[in-house]
This record gives C-alpha cells, sequence and structure tokens, in this order.
C-alpha cells in the first residue's frame, strides 16, 4: 500500500506533518479529514517515489549530530511507551524533525519497515548515523518483545555519555581559552611589538644585556621566519590527521596518549567507565557475554585497549571466565578485575559493572576538577613569567645606562 507525506491544518494558528497509508492520494485525504484535520498538501512518499524511478542513491545523513540522535531516541521511547506503533510514532517523528535530513531518515526507516523489514534491519542501512551498539540493542528488543525498554535504556546511557562529555568540555574550555589569548599575545609581541621599539636600542653605544638580546633574536626570528611557525603546525597537524586514518597510526597515537602524565590516567579511567557502561546495557538487555564484548568493544575509542580486549573476547568465546581472561591485560586494574570475579559469581555482572563504571565515572570528574583546577594557576604563572621576562628585557637597557651615568 503507498505512503504519503502530508501537510494539514489542525486548526487556524497549528499546523502538523507526518506520513500516512493508505490506497491513493484521494483516499489519504479523506483519512486525513476523518481524523479532524484539514489537508495542505499529500504527497507520494519521496523514496518510494525513487525505488520506482530506479535505483536510488545512497542518502548521506553525514549533517546529523550526536543530539538528533539523542531526540530521536527519547522520543521514540516516549511514543512506544505511550502504546503507539512503530509506524505511527515514526510518521509523528517525521512531522516533528526540524531537519530535513533527519526527515529523510525517518520518510526511509518508516519505508523499510512498512515494507517488511525490522526496524533493526531499518537501522543497519544507516550505519552513519546509528552505532552498531544502537543496532544490536534494538534487534535485542525486537527479539524479547521488550523494545521500549531497550529504548529507554539507550536513551539513559546516551543522556550519561553526553553529560560526561560536557563535563569534559566544560571543564577544559577556561584553560583552552587562556592558553589561546596567551599565545596570541605573545605571538604580537615578538612579531609586531617588540620589532618597533627595538629601533631605541639600534644607536646604543654599549653592549647590551644578555636578555634584552636574546629578546631581540626571538623576536626578529618571529619577525622574518613567523611563516615558517605557521608552516610547521600545519605540518604537524597534517601528520596527526594523517596518523589518524590508519590502524597502525592511529594505535601509535593511543599508546601515546595513554603515556602522557595525567592524560593517560584520565583516558584509561575515561575508557573503562564507557566500556563497563556499555557492557552492562548489552548483557541487561539479554546478550550473552562473548555476543556483549563483540558489540562494545568497537565502541571504545583507544586502539591499544581494542586489540587487548579481543583477546580477551577469544578466550571467553572459547569457555574462560571473563575475569580470569581480564587479569592477562595489563591496563585492567586489579579492583576491576576483582569486581567481574564478584559479578560472575554472584550471577550479577551487569549489576557490577554498572556500580564500577559508576565509580570510574565519578573518578574521572574528581581528577578533571582536581587538574583544571591546578592548571589554571599554572597557565597564570607561565604567561606571567613569560610577560614579565619580556618587560624587564626591555627595562635592563635602560637601567645600565643609569648605572652607568651614576
Amino acid at each position: 500500500m503507498p505512503t504519503y507525506t502530508y501537510l494539514a491544518k489542525k486548526n487556524l494558528n497549528e499546523s502538523v506533518e507526518g506520513i500516512i497509508v493508505a490506497d491513493s492520494q484521494d483516499n489519504a485525504i479523506d483519512k486525513l479529514i476523518e481524523m479532524g484535520l484539514s489537508p495542505v498538501k499529500v504527497e507520494p512518499l519521496v523514496s518510494e517515489t525513487r525505488r520506482a524511478a530506479g535505483p536510488a542513491r545512497a542518502l548521506s545523513f553525514s549533517g546529523l549530530s550526536r543530539r538528533d540522535l539523542n531526540v530521536f531516541t527519547s522520543q521514540l521511547k516516549s511514543l512506544l511507551r505511550a502504546r503507539v506503533d512503530l509506524l505511527k510514532s515514526l510518521s509523528i517523528l517525521y512531522g516533528q524533525a526540524d531537519k530535513e535530513r533527519l526527515k529523510n531518515l525517518i520518510i526511509d526507516l518508516h519505508s523499510r519497515v512498512k515494507n517488511g523489514a525490522t526496524f533493526s534491519d531499518a537501522l543497519s542501512q544507516h550505519k552513519d548515523f546509528f552505532p552498531s551498539l544502537y543496532i544490536n540493542l534494538i534487534k535485542t528488543g525486537e527479539a524479547s518483545g521488550r523494545l521500549d525498554e531497550v529504548l529507554e535504556e539507550l536513551d539513559n546511557f546516551l543522556g550519561k555519555e553526553d553529560e560526561f562529555r560536557m563535563h569534559v568540555r566544560a571543564a577544559m574550555a577556561y584553560p583552552v581559552l587562556m592558553v589561546s589569548v596567551g599565545v596570541c599575545v605573545i605571538f604580537v609581541l615578538f612579531s609586531y611589538v617588540i620589532p618597533k621599539l627595538s629601533s631605541i636600542f639600534s644607536d646604543f653605544e654599549y653592549e647590551l644585556p644578555m636578555p634584552t638580546r636574546v629578546m631581540l633574536g626571538v623576536s626578529d626570528f618571529f619577525k622574518t621566519s613567523w611563516w615558517a611557525i605557521l608552516l610547521a603546525i600545519v605540518v604537524f597537524a597534517a601528520v596527526i590527521a594523517q596518523m589518524s586514518k590508519s590502524q597502525a597510526g592511529r594505535a601509535k597515537l593511543d599508546w601515546l596518549k595513554l603515556h602522557i602524565p595525567v592524560v593517560g590516567d584520565l583516558s584509561l579511567k575515561q575508557s573503562l567507565a564507557r566500556f563497563c557502561m556499555t557492557l552492562s546495557l548489552l548483557i541487561r538487555s539479554g546478550l550473552p557475554v562473548f555476543q556483549a564484548l563483540q558489540v562494545a568493544i568497537p565502541t571504545l575509542e583507544n586502539a591499544v585497549f581494542i586489540k587487548d580486549l579481543e583477546i580477551v573476547r577469544k578466550e571467553v568465546l572459547e569457555g574462560s571466565s571473563l575475569a580470569g581472561s581480564m587479569k592477562k591485560v595489563t591496563f585492567f586494574p586489579p579492583f576491576l578485575v576483582q569486581m567481574m570475579s564478584v559479578g560472575e559469581e554472584g550471577g550479577k555482572l551487569e549489576g557490577v559493572l554498572n556500580e564500577v563504571a559508576n565509580i570510574y565515572t565519578q573518578e574521572t570528574d574528581a581528577k578533571l576538577k582536581i587538574v583544571t583546577s591546578l592548571l589554571e594557576p599554572v597557565i597564570i604563572l607561565v604567561l606571567g613569567l613569560i610577560l614579565g621576562g619580556i618587560v624587564l628585557a626591555m627595562l635592563l637597557p635602560i637601567f645600565q645606562i643609569n648605572l652607568l651615568i651614576k
């Protein structure tokens, strides 16, 4: 049965959009009138029109953000909780979507589900928007008849992840701003201001103090070779970007990140919290441990962790316990391994994993607050020493003249 998109008036001041299934365009209009709506525009579904015309070009949803995914999940969860069927829920979400790309995605999902595909299969056609974790959980929810509960779990999971990301960004925003402003000020001083003032010392008959000579030398370098500094920064950024595109390059960068003081420990605890939270969610949704590991491991953002955890997954698949396999991985803290062992023995692994995830999240937040609170005065001190050194280097020749006159 054909599907149509519509724009209709609810009253004089309110319009609604949606999707409706009907035998024909006239039948769609009749259905809308029966619903108490005044049709303004009723058109055949875009995706179906494209399919009828021939092979369709793959739709791109790269312009959609993580926030769009969160809103989509939250709204769909609420509709299914209210016992609205999936097709009707997608139709309502289409009318509420404020981005054209999101509307196209919902239309495509609606069309695939209406034509007999499962919701998880429809989602799997858009892996650039729906992560593998999301698709696998939806598949589990469909199989168990708990789709609304799985969507609620996903909504909570995505909300926690976003909350953590916002904490990190908020904590680092002020230090990053201070460093950026400080670097710009120093660059302007050395490349523009100091060269203007250096003419004061050009006719100086005595040898300039060492700090002043160093300052003028650095200033000359900035003035004549500022382009080389910018080029070096661009080349460095390009090398990092190129390395991040290859698996071997990412592994080197991730290894380096883990061995940077403070940053390495924060990265480790963040990854452990994410891994435990994801694994807990998957096991709680009904997936066996080995399959949950298969889905959870790719969600980590560190290639070093992924490589070691693949070994754990293979050993679990061969019959080893999760805790026993994790003992062989160096980056897993003894506390985590012991908690895993307790969870497995007590049959409450998902609960223990969730508790451990909360602990590591709290530790990461606390350490991040300490680091940023210490970082701010350190940045101020370093910038103050640099600027104070510049001022002192400028004043030393004047002090020297006064001493010679006396």
